[in-house]
């Protein structure tokens, strides 16, 4: 067969400038594309992030001002407790006076047997006394989970007969007992402090609005039913289009879900302006340099983030940081605090049985049980694997940091159910070291003396708690200073 040959004047045809042009600007085209979806993709992480960040700070605005309002019953309750009975005179009065500068609060309610006797302010709720609560559908639930975890009930919003929402607070009032004489049935139920709350000002106080700074927000679970509850804020198509969502959990087990979608939309969001993309295509391998030099800063944006990713709790960093300010704020008030190193038990197994992705979603529910434990001045974090801290910044004794570390152990062998239905079984040992007021002790020496104590509870069986040895001269002299080589924390 003949052999065919390009012609010898090739590089000379008239259409091959054409041709190296077209794919010199179909390979600009695609890179100037990748390029301009790499930026759109971060752009969008970005974002992501601010919607975050805002719903963030809109969870601690509520949470700020819920713990102000709840200071109100929460108060008359505690009086309640100590006096008995609280005469009208001396309601009005005392209320009146916590009400002050509570513009947020519509009423007050005692509810002694769960029977209303009294309301501040009595004008334009006269109609609410004589209410039973047990014998309303509405209040019961609310009511009986009050009194039987004998903590106050947030529930709502609701709508309001007045109009507008509120949100509803029972705290449940137990009688204290004179000293030596405790009730062989348990503290006397005296009956119910009920607190209702204007939902609409005490939202629009923490910018809780249907949309700011470039972001729609709404917020669901009306009556406290959380991601499952009715919008109560905003569109309710929006959680239909992929938002950043928030938990806010309220006393007594309910929650609210808030979101957030940028407001033209994901698709909009960090869509780069069309003279941009004109420069990108023209400018193509420019382009893809400075795309990759920026992925390549992202990752280090995501390397130095704060919280791990799995279970949303400090990392190592960040635990450094939280440690040593518990340690050197224990030194200047002179008082102790704790450092409790928890390794689970048994979690290789789950993740030999049933597969790292169970494995994980046991990591998760052990975290939250961790941090549902932690007071707010405490820092519950992941060191890695299936080893989690507790710092407790302020505890009594050697004893108080024992029963914190017992707690933890009973709250991680409860069984943990998974999302394919199985429930698993863990453990836990722990080891405690505290760090005491009177000098500041070297951080590797602090966690070394909680890594032998935990070992120690490991050799005993597991499900054990040890306190570690005090702290030697030599480990008091450094301070709290940064861990190098630490295997714990530098895995």
């Amino acid at each position: 067969m003949p052999q065919r040959h390009l012609p010898a004047n090739w590089i000379h045809h008239r259409m091959l400038p054409l041709a190296a042009g077209l794919c010199s600007s179909a390979l600009a085209a695609v890179l100037a594309w990748v390029v301009i979806d790499i930026s759109h993709t971060k752009a969008r992480t970005e974002i992501a992030a601010q919607a975050q960040g805002h719903l963030l700070q809109i969870r601690d605005r509520l949470d700020r001002q819920l713990q102000s309002t709840l200071s109100v019953p929460e108060t008359v309750a505690a009086f309640l407790a100590a006096q008995g009975s609280m005469s009208p005179d001396i309601f009005a009065t005392v209320v009146g006076r916590l009400l002050e500068h509570q513009r947020n609060i519509r009423n007050l309610a005692l509810a002694p047997d769960n029977v209303i006797s009294d309301v501040y302010p009595r004008i334009g709720n006269e109609r609410a006394l004589g209410l039973r609560y047990l014998d309303n559908p509405q209040q019961r639930g609310a009511v009986e989970r009050a009194i039987q975890t004998r903590r106050t009930v947030v529930a709502g919003p609701i709508p309001l007969v007045q109009g507008g929402l509120g949100i509803i607070s029972r705290t449940p009032v137990f009688l204290a007992h004179a000293p030596g004489k405790v009730p062989l049935d348990g503290p006397q139920y005296w009956g119910i402090v009920s607190l209702t709350v204007n939902a609409d000002t005490l939202f629009s106080d923490v910018g809780l609005n249907t949309e700011q700074m470039g972001f729609q927000i709404a917020a669901r679970g009306l009556d406290a039913t959380g991601s499952q509850g009715a919008v109560f804020i905003g569109r309710p198509q929006l959680f239909d289009q992929s938002p950043a969502t928030l938990e806010v959990p309220l006393p007594g087990g309910g929650s609210w879900t808030l979101g957030a979608v940028p407001t033209g939309g994901w698709d909009a969001a960090g869509r780069a302006p069309a003279l941009v993309v004109m420069l990108s295509y023209a400018f193509a391998l420019i382009v893809g340099l400075l795309s990759a030099r920026l992925v390549r800063a992202h990752q280090l944006v995501l390397g130095l983030a704060t919280h791990d990713r799995l279970t949303g709790l400090p990392n190592r960093r960040l635990l450094e940081d939280r440690l040593s300010q518990a340690m050197l704020a224990a030194h200047r008030d002179r008082r102790p605090g704790a450092l409790l190193l928890v390794d689970l038990d048994g979690f290789k197994a789950v993740n030999d049985d049933l597969g790292h992705a169970s494995g994980d979603q046991v990591l998760v529910r052990a975290a939250q049980r961790l941090a549902g434990l932690a007071r707010a001045s405490d820092t519950a974090a992941r060191l890695g694997g299936d080893e989690f801290v507790l710092v407790l910044n302020v505890v009594e004794s050697a004893d108080a940091a024992m029963d914190a570390a017992r707690r933890v152990i009973t709250a991680l062998m409860s069984p943990i159910g998974l999302d394919n239905g199985q429930h698993v079984m863990i453990g836990a040992s722990v080891g405690v070291a505290l760090f005491e007021g009177q000098a500041v002790e070297a951080l590797p020496a602090l966690m070394d003396r909680a890594d032998r104590a935990l070992y120690v509870s490991k050799r005993s069986g597991k499900g054990v708690a040890t306190l570690a040895e005090a702290a030697s001269a030599t480990d008091l002299s450094s301070g709290p200073a940064a861990v190098p080589g630490h295997p714990r924390m530098q895995r």
